[in-house]
């Protein structure tokens, strides 16, 4: 497949992009623990827009443009927990679903419609232990019809019930590009032969959902008791049938969230990555939030911190200044395009699909995301 360089870095791309991925399709934006009772916050950014993430008192997660509606200032920043979010501007004060309680010095300035007021609000599901939201406060959609059982085929996590264990944000280059490296093994044994070793395979399977995908190692024969299809996707495992093959790999949830299976101090653990668009072209970042399945003990934890130290060192050492390098070279125009072979399906699966959902109109994007199209 070959691809023109200037998808990566054309401003006019990237603004088609923005509006016609970013604000129509789910985005996951954090996992469930991240939010672990009412009143619990986080901010968040996508191709510019602030996002605000909150749990209210029932327990239910919000998102909202982080922005009070009198003159656009934020209301939070970083995460934390709070019973109400008070403008640092001019005191107005909203609550955790985004309503407008009150407006400071409301007698000096004047009679406003409080209902008419709230932050704007984002279509928002919580499914599979990820909060998940179409970043445009008109749209109908209902994110969790437009999923397409990605929620029901990680489901088997239980990420909901799992415990964060560290959180940072690395930042890159073009979004595609930081997140393209998710997307094959072909680097592994050469990018990554001074951490992961030489000897790694540089293969992989890709399997499809939709534009979900899962992408896996080469694994031995499974045996009688795990039957070969179990490691595609398409159907959940029955009952006596093992869960464990179908939550190992790196998942793929499009359009740049990645799951990847660890086991550190005798516990299973995920790191969920979020690769978002910066504000411009050529900008993005790489949240990185490490989970583990059950509480760790002090070793345990100790060894989980070498591991998200090791784990930030692949991606911000290796990983992220190489994609760097790749974008100032296809900035000068000269490199013209970039291609990949048929060891890197899951980069030629991914922007196919990216090209599908900017065709497509929005009434088309329902039917066509919640398409299982098992490949």
């Amino acid at each position: 497949m070959v691809l023109s360089a200037d998808h990566y870095t054309s401003a006019e791309r990237f603004e088609t992009e923005k509006r016609r991925v970013f604000q129509r399709v789910p985005l996951v934006l954090a996992a469930s623990c991240e939010l672990p009772g009412p009143g619990a916050y986080k901010t968040v950014a996508v191709a510019g827009i602030p996002v605000l993430l909150v749990r209210d008192r029932q327990g239910k997660a919000h998102a909202l443009l982080n922005a009070c509606t009198h003159r656009g200032a934020a209301v939070a920043t970083g995460c934390g927990s709070a019973v109400r979010f008070t403008c640092p501007y001019h005191g107005w004060t909203f609550g955790q679903d985004g309503t407008l309680l009150g407006v400071a010095s409301a007698a000096d300035f004047g009679t406003v419609d409080k209902a008419m007021l709230a932050m704007k609000r984002f279509p928002v599901t919580e499914r599979a232990g990820l909060i998940w939201a179409i970043l445009d406060p008109a749209s109908t959609q209902n994110p969790a019809d437009m999923l397409g059982g990605i929620d029901d085929l990680i489901a088997g996590f239980n990420l909901a019930d799992w415990t964060m264990i560290e959180n940072r944000t690395l930042p890159g280059p073009n979004w595609k590009l930081a997140f393209d490296a998710h997307l094959e093994f072909y680097h592994v044994p050469v990018l990554h032969r001074d951490t992961f070793g030489p000897e790694r395979s540089n293969r992989a399977f890709y399997f499809a959902q939709g534009p979900h995908q899962r992408v896996i190692a080469p694994q031995g024969r499974p045996g009688a008791l795990v039957p070969d299809d179990l490691y595609a996707l398409g159907r959940l495992p029955t009952s006596g049938e093992p869960l464990a093959p179908l939550l190992m790999g790196e998942w793929i949830l499009f359009p740049g969230t990645s799951i990847n299976t660890f086991y550190t101090g005798g516990i299973r653990c995920v790191l969920v990555s979020i690769v978002a668009p910066g504000a411009e072209v050529a900008t993005s970042t790489t949240t990185q939030t490490f989970l583990a399945e059950t509480q760790p003990d002090e070793e345990s934890r100790a060894a989980m911190s070498r591991m998200c130290a090791f784990l930030a060192h692949v991606v911000g050492d290796e990983d992220l200044p190489t994609s760097a390098f790749q974008q100032q070279v296809m900035a000068t125009g000269m490199l013209g395009e970039v291609r990949f072979g048929r060891n890197e399906g899951g980069l030629q699966h991914f922007h196919g699909w990216l090209d599908r959902v900017i065709a497509a109109d929005t009434s088309e994007l329902p039917s066509l995301l919640a398409a299982p199209c098992p490949q």
